[in-house]
């Protein structure tokens, strides 16, 4: 199933069910996705949207919703904490799996040793990572495993 589809589908048993924080945030991303067709001039059918533009559009979203999680602990506001918290686990089940640590430290180690990179070359490694490990490696764990192997 396409993640156009169980956005869509989402909505549909929120709303049958009630469930009104499933609701509140699926008719989020949902509307999201409605305004990129806007932006880009396509077709308004959201079904048609690739699982590729759905997950960037969900990563932006998730990375807004992380930054107001961090403001609503600075502020201490549970409510409104267990809300976003909410929202980001939602969000998090439609992006693809993300390697985990140890892997990415490999990856990266690896491709350093092999091309004798230095800390200047910074960039040609995140743009490896980028080109080959797309929505497998969370790139900010990258950027930061990178920094490190240099600061040694």
């Amino acid at each position: 199933m396409s993640l156009a589809k169980k956005i869509s589908d989402d909505v549909k048993i929120a709303l049958k069910g009630g469930d009104k924080k499933k609701l509140s945030i699926a008719r989020y991303v949902y509307s999201e996705l409605k305004n990129f067709l806007i932006k880009e001039n396509l077709d308004r059918d959201v079904l048609k949207l690739s699982d590729e533009n759905i997950i960037k559009i969900v990563k932006t979203q998730l990375k807004q919703k992380k930054e107001s999680l961090d403001f609503a602990t600075k502020a201490k506001d549970q409510i409104r904490i267990e809300d976003l918290e909410f929202d980001i686990n939602y969000l998090n089940d439609f992006l693809p799996k993300m390697m985990n640590e140890k892997n990415t430290i490999d990856i990266i180690s690896n491709h350093i040793k092999e091309n004798n990179f230095e800390n200047k070359d910074f960039g040609k490694i995140m743009g490896f990572l980028k080109q080959n490990y797309n929505n497998k490696i969370d790139m900010n764990l990258a950027s930061k495993i990178i920094k490190n192997i240099f600061k040694e």
